[in-house]
């Protein structure tokens, strides 16, 4: 049974829109999700407030709101995103601490962000901050990379790979292990030891799950077994990867070429242990090529 028995989702892309849908099919746990945006009349959210959700209209901006929205929240899943990673999680952290929030999930689902320095991610790291000197109990997921953030065309073609055309500049050789992890996986894991594990277990815990562990070499050579094609293969030189970086205008793509050469989106696996059952299924990329 859930020490916790109150949530609050805030923020409603891809990952917040997940954690509402499994909330909703688990409606058998007795637990209560709310959903934080600044609208309420969005369709989705209309949605999600038919599958069971209630919904709180806040001002990202007003403490008093927040605080407001926040009360009787045993719970914090934040599911923010680029520019809401600066002032609203940090305005956000402030009022889950002035509401009594027990405990703040912050928006991490990617690399290890522990110690981070680089501009894009800064972000976060002030958040881990701010948490410590709230003394507001955390909990930090870490999930390495997501695969539609290369098998999407519109995301894998500015970083060179391409699986419609089977053109494919890596950077460097391709051959560094990094860690996957879909969306569709992760938020159910962290929705089992959000409502399994005791407090203790969680509070200022990390956890590092991954659904799979594939380099990009490795996923390019289940692409040819799967399609039959031949892969058109560039391994990106220092100086061509550098140059790459000095082009991009934003910080995304500049952050990008250093991890995925050094492995730097690769995360432990040691909390997969923590739910034996787990199937990623939609991680493991010998099934996304069929």
């Amino acid at each position: 049974m859930s020490a916790y028995k109150t949530f609050a989702i805030v923020g409603f892309g891809t990952t917040g829109t997940l954690f509402a849908k499994h909330f909703a099919q688990n409606k058998e746990n007795g637990l209560k999700w709310k959903v934080l945006s600044r609208s309420v009349t969005k369709p989705e959210l209309q949605e999600a407030a038919s599958q069971g959700a209630e919904l709180a209209a806040v001002d990202y901006d007003s403490q008093t709101s927040l605080i407001n929205a926040l009360q009787g929240v045993d719970v914090v899943l934040s599911a923010l995103r680029d520019g809401g990673l600066e002032e609203v999680q940090l305005n956000l952290a402030r009022a889950a601490k002035a509401a009594g929030v027990k405990l703040f999930v912050p928006s991490e689902y990617g690399r290890n962000t522990l110690g981070i320095t680089e501009p894009y991610l800064i972000s976060k790291a002030n958040t881990h901050a701010l948490l410590k000197a709230l003394n507001l109990p955390y909990a930090l997921f870490f999930t390495g990379l997501w695969p539609s953030m290369v098998l999407e065309p519109a995301y894998g073609s500015v970083t060179g790979i391409n699986f419609d055309t089977g053109k494919f500049s890596l950077f460097g050789d391709g051959n560094e292990p990094l860690s996957w992890t879909a969306p569709e996986d992760f938020v159910p894991f962290v929705y089992h030891l959000l409502t399994t594990l005791q407090p203790s277990q969680l509070e200022n815990a990390v956890f590092q799950i991954e659904g799979d562990r594939k380099s990009f070499k490795q996923i390019i050579t289940l692409w040819e077994k799967k399609t039959g094609k031949k892969a058109d293969i560039h391994e990106r030189s220092e100086e061509e990867i550098q140059a790459y970086i000095d082009a991009q205008e934003t910080e995304l793509l500049r952050f990008i070429p250093r991890q995925w050469q050094h492995g730097g989106m690769r995360v432990g696996n040691e909390s997969n242990k923590l739910w034996p059952e787990w199937n990623p299924e939609s991680s493991r990329w010998e099934g996304l090529f069929a």
